[in-house]
């Protein structure tokens, strides 16, 4: 059985542990994440892994879900 709250997953602490990360970098190694090429291809997965969730709610609920796509930005302060 699973500790995570099966009503929000995404309030479960991962994204705060790495906002947490985020903010203790210093300034010069916040423009190299932003050129990491790593760092985009991540994102870019997320994003595509969003919207396999948007179409696997709609194709098993019938049910047209809009989730909002992530950027660095929304990491990085």
């Amino acid at each position: 059985k699973s500790y995570m709250s099966s009503n929000n997953i995404l309030s479960e602490g991962f994204f705060d542990s790495l906002r947490k990360f985020a903010k203790k970098l210093k300034p010069n190694e916040k423009k190299d994440i932003k050129k990491s090429s790593k760092v985009k291809s991540a994102l870019s997965s997320l994003n595509k892994s969003v919207g396999s969730m948007e179409k696997a709610f709609k194709d098993t609920y019938g049910v047209d879900v809009k989730l909002d796509k992530f950027k660095l930005s929304d990491f990085l302060k």
